[in-house]
């Protein structure tokens, strides 16, 4: 057999790596669901807590309707979120 038709290995290496990557995600892919669903949360928490700090501020009745509503539908995705489906 000629010289350069074996696996080199690079080849081999990058092999092992994807097969530890496939493991990695088999095994790790309920911690990476529960860890977005957490960070979904937060960020939906700390839109709450800022549209509820610009109403306390604001005193324009059409500002403050956005703002209501805005509260509303934050408040409504966090209890779907929190809410077991």
């Amino acid at each position: 057999m000629a010289r350069g038709w074996g696996r080199s290995e690079e080849d081999l290496a990058a092999d092992k790596e994807q097969a530890r990557e496939k493991r990695g995600s088999a095994t790790g892919g309920e911690k990476d669901r529960e860890a977005r669903e957490a960070a979904r949360r937060r960020g939906l928490e700390l839109s709450l807590a800022r549209v509820e700090d610009l109403l306390a501020k604001t005193e324009n009745p059409d500002r403050r309707h956005a703002l209501e509503t805005a509260r509303a539908e934050l408040t409504e995705r966090l209890q779907e979120l929190r809410s077991p489906s």
